[in-house]
């Protein structure tokens, strides 16, 4: 193995190894997108915010400049460049194709962790959503205290943390009504009986 192959089996390693890492150890890669995300939010990149604030990081997903993008482009320009030189190919023609499925790779991990954030973002509900509607109390809350409500939403049955609007304790199984949030619990007051 003579030295380009040493340098590009070595790039490759970095990139594979650190992609690895973060899947593993999420909070790794997500340590190092904001990196990618503060470059984003600061420099205009072709197709990104149209939003007026200007930010590209969190509120539209990852950053085509993250970490984990430039790690998957490193990771296939040392695997292209390590077959090419191992055919005889010079350090700069190696290197200068390399690029193009260096390129493709960030494209493709780019794609994909926007594809992983939309469905996260698409499944995220609205508590805000809930006011003045029904759900059923699934654990019992207690004066003054936090119990849990079960709704019907978009995704199915979700369960919230509840409190009493007036602070009365609610039987498990009572029927409510969702009055407004706090933060992300759901404040709520016993449903009006109907009587026939």
């Amino acid at each position: 193995m003579d030295t380009d192959q040493i340098f590009f089996l070595f790039i490759a390693l970095i990139g594979a190894g650190f992609l690895l890492l973060s899947f593993i150890m999420g909070e790794i890669g997500e340590a190092f997108d904001s990196v990618g995300d503060f470059v984003g939010d600061n420099i205009d990149l072709p197709g990104g915010d149209t939003d007026p604030g200007g930010g590209h990081g969190d509120a539209d997903g990852p950053s085509p400049l993250s970490l984990r993008n430039l790690m998957a482009f490193l990771t296939a320009f040392g695997a292209s460049g390590l077959i090419t030189s191992a055919y005889g190919w010079d350090t700069l023609q190696s290197s200068l194709f390399a690029f193009i499925p260096g390129i493709a790779m960030a494209f493709v991990a780019y794609r994909f962790m926007r594809t992983l954030y939309g469905q996260e973002s698409s499944s995220v509900l609205e508590v805000s959503s809930l006011v003045g509607r029904t759900g059923i109390i699934e654990v019992g809350v207690p004066q003054s205290g936090l119990g849990r409500v079960l709704m019907s939403t978009v995704g199915g049955r979700s369960s919230f943390i509840a409190r009493s609007e007036d602070g009365s304790p609610i039987a498990s199984g009572e029927s409510v009504v969702v009055k407004s949030t706090l933060g992300t619990d759901l404040v709520v007051a016993k449903a009006a009986v109907v009587k026939e």
